[in-house]
């Protein structure tokens, strides 16, 4: 009976020993590194974690998620910092990365979602690089430059005063300053619109009612005019433009100079210039109302 007892007495031992040893085993942490491949305004998320199967993201842009490798979309440009918390039974780990987006044509047009007003554009007194008139042919010949000042040099100082705003949900506003506008004298003329003439005789002054309007904006695509030339002014073709960015004005409205047609040839575009192209009808044939020339203009957001 004795020696029962010490053998179970032994077996409780070594039982409490084993229960003491695992424990005490030792958990291991669990550890994260992230990485970023960024492709526009998607980035694609990557985590490379041990010892865990909990993941909790914070995309720097107020929107979370829980997956391991998860694609994000961000509605506007900036640098953010994105953060995953793993955790797991031996504890919590973190990691951080900065992802930069950068601007579409679109959001330097607009100012994205974060512009509650859109964003204003206004001629731009002083002008830009390449500012001038052009052939409205396949390789936008150049015929003389546009001096900074124009307007004021014509006498219609106060256009520099009108406003044109792009919102982010497509529609456009027109704010007329003096309830007139920048007009294509043909223009005027073939619509019976009064008009007062200018210093220069393309470009006249006529009044104008804005109106609600909407827009497009087209990147890499072709754009095709029926066009003439001041050399054949009773002809007319098509000119197309490949891989183009184009904007186009809808609902009666129009940006810059006003004439007949309302798509605009954008050659330059960042957060603080805006280079246009307006096509203009300057021929005196049987195709005046047909753009023969483009008007190539800097405007700059308003202050």
């Amino acid at each position: 009976m004795k020696k029962v007892s010490s053998f179970l007495l032994s077996l409780t031992v070594i039982g409490f020993m084993v229960l003491s040893f695992s424990s005490c085993k030792k958990v291991d942490p669990p550890t994260v590194t992230i990485f970023a491949s960024v492709d526009g305004y998607v980035v694609a998320f990557t985590a490379t974690a041990t010892d865990t199967d909990n993941y909790s993201w914070s995309f720097g842009d107020g929107e979370v998620g829980s997956d391991q490798n998860p694609v994000h979309t961000y509605a506007q440009s900036g640098a953010y910092t994105a953060t995953l918390v793993v955790t797991g039974e031996g504890g919590v780990a973190e990691a951080t990365t900065t992802v930069t987006i950068a601007a579409s044509p679109l959001e330097m047009l607009t100012g994205g979602p974060g512009a509650a007003n859109g964003k204003t554009w206004v001629f731009s007194p002083a002008g830009s690089e390449g500012d001038g008139i052009y052939k409205a042919d396949v390789d936008f010949t150049f015929e003389d430059p546009i001096p900074a000042g124009i307007l004021g040099l014509i006498g219609l100082p106060s256009e520099y005063e009108d406003e044109f705003t792009f919102n982010n949900d497509l529609s456009y506003s027109h704010d007329v300053k003096n309830d007139s506008v920048v007009c294509n004298i043909i223009y005027a003329m073939l619509n019976k619109i009064p008009f007062r003439p200018s210093a220069e005789d393309v470009i006249v002054l006529a009044p104008f009612a804005t109106s609600a309007a909407s827009f497009t904006f087209t990147e890499g695509t072709d754009l095709t005019l029926e066009t003439t030339s001041d050399s054949d002014s009773e002809n007319s073709w098509e000119t197309t433009w490949s891989d183009a960015t184009v904007l186009e004005i809808e609902g009666g409205e129009f940006m810059g100079i006003m004439d007949f047609t309302r798509k605009y040839f954008i050659f330059n575009i960042s957060v603080d210039i805006l280079q246009v192209g307006m096509f203009i009808s300057a021929t005196e044939g049987s195709k005046m109302n047909i753009p023969s020339h483009v008007l190539k203009m800097t405007f700059i957001p308003k202050d």
